[in-house]
């Protein structure tokens, strides 16, 4: 299976796993200039933009330490080109990051997973 395939399958855990937790999807694979937000969901009050991270295994640390501090500022400069485009600026955010073990199918949510 392509790394491509295996990352949209681990999105659509992801949104399956949240949508039950009650968010709302918005966007999936949403482009903002040469960055991509894999997941825009609304949780209450909340927009949340949302990394989703797929491993077979742990052996080179868990699925979220992927979601390094470059990658962190892309996902931000993604966020702001949203809010821009889509005439929300002064919408309450957060970031989560969403694990998908490929193993097991387990799914592990974490919110506010890094601060602005």
């Amino acid at each position: 299976m392509s790394t491509t395939k295996i990352g949209r399958n681990a999105e659509a855990a992801a949104e399956r796993y949240l949508k039950r937790r009650g968010f709302l999807p918005l966007f999936k694979n949403y482009r903002s200039g040469h960055h991509e937000i894999d997941l825009v969901m609304r949780d209450g009050d909340y927009l949340v933009f949302i990394e989703v991270k797929a491993r077979k295994s742990d052996r080179y640390g868990s699925p979220a330490e992927a979601v390094t501090p470059e990658k962190q500022r892309r996902l931000i400069a993604a966020a702001q080109g949203f809010l821009l485009r889509e005439n929300c600026p002064d919408s309450a955010v957060r970031f989560d990051v969403v694990e998908v073990d490929l193993a097991s199918g387990s799914v592990r949510h974490i919110p506010d997973a890094f601060c602005t």
